[in-house]
């Protein structure tokens, strides 16, 4: 039977393989193939491949990784759990008493209390006056600043670090300072919302508004500085006074005002010298309570209530009493009271 194809040309193929003839040829009989299907030998060959050749990973590369992964998860978590470092503060804490109370004035602590002459202020203590309403604050037994109406101060730092360092914060009002630096080592500053004011040892009076601060000197002499970017300085002295506006921008105004404010520096001096300087420097280290049987071990004694003459009523220890006046602290605070004050104490 003749062989033929309608394929054009494949006649010229047909002779070609005829004469060159098959050169593929079949792989040599392995009898292990016989049962076996295709996945089986793809299983074999992965199940029997050596660890060493799926993981050439050097060992100290390993360790190596993994010490960067610790490194970066330790500083990750510090990262998140650092706090900004705060302003370091040294030296001892330091109280400031109230010599003089006028109408509507309190302080703010945890909730906001009415102050009364004798009463101990802390630092960071907010005093806070109404109108019509002022207090002189002895800072030191040779310090005193009057807070007048209207006002808000802060009592930023009291400390004692080889000499007084005092730092008060005039947010608003009015304030009038006597300032006696015993040693060269003591700092007093007021500070405004445009200014500060650097203390030299003087009689001055501060005014603080949003807007602009001024600074007056009675005696001696005081550097302000401006809080803006230029940081501008000025050294006032007697009888002058500064304004500092927002901008840092300070003005010296040649006015003589001494005679309408030396009548009450007179009254400070004298509201100061009520208070004993050895009665305010035993009041530095009353330790205060967060139960009143925790008061009462601390000083080893009993807890009494103490009927002032005005209606107040504290309960506390009554720590000293000498001069006149005694020392009590309660669970609120640390009080000086004159003895003429108090109605009658209940054991």
């Amino acid at each position: 039977m003749e062989n033929k194809t309608n394929t054009p040309g494949f006649e010229g193929y047909a002779k070609f393989l005829k004469e060159k003839g098959p050169t593929t040829q079949l792989p040599a009989f392995d009898p292990n193939w016989i049962g076996k299907q295709p996945r089986f030998i793809v299983e074999d060959k992965i199940m029997n491949v050596p660890t060493a050749v799926i993981l050439r990973f050097p060992k100290m590369m390993w360790l190596a990784a993994a010490a960067i992964l610790l490194f970066t998860i330790g500083v990750w978590i510090t990262f998140l759990t650092s706090k900004p470092e705060s302003e370091i503060v040294r030296g001892t804490t330091l109280r400031a008493a109230v010599v003089f109370v006028k109408g509507q004035v309190s302080v703010m602590r945890d909730e906001e209390m009415k102050l009364h002459r004798g009463d101990l202020l802390n630092e960071s203590d907010i005093i806070l006056t109404g109108a019509g309403g002022a207090l002189d604050i002895s800072l030191t037994d040779s310090s005193v600043v009057r807070v007048k109406e209207n006002s808000k101060l802060i009592l930023k730092q009291l400390r004692e670090d080889n000499g007084f360092q005092i730092k008060i914060n005039l947010a608003s009002g009015r304030v009038l300072n006597i300032i006696e630096k015993e040693k060269k080592t003591s700092n007093f500053y007021v500070e405004t919302p445009s200014a500060v004011a650097a203390v030299r040892g003087t009689s001055f009076e501060v005014n603080a508004s949003e807007n602009e601060s001024m600074v007056f000197v009675v005696e001696g002499a005081v550097e302000v500085i401006s809080l803006n970017s230029t940081k501008n300085i000025y050294i006032l002295e007697k009888s002058k006074l500064v304004t500092v506006n927002k901008d840092g921008e300070i003005e010296s105004i040649d006015i003589s005002k001494l005679n309408a404010t030396l009548p009450e520096y007179k009254e400070m001096r004298k509201n100061l010298g009520s208070l004993d300087s050895e009665l305010l420097l035993d009041v530095q280290n009353l330790k205060s309570a967060k139960t009143e049987e925790e008061l009462s071990k601390v000083y080893d004694l009993s807890i009494e209530r103490i009927i002032m003459k005005d209606g107040r009523e504290l309960r506390g220890v009554v720590v000293s009493q000498k001069k006149g006046k005694l020392v009590v602290q309660t669970l609120q605070g640390s009080y000086i009271l004159d003895e003429d004050a108090i109605d009658k104490i209940k054991y």
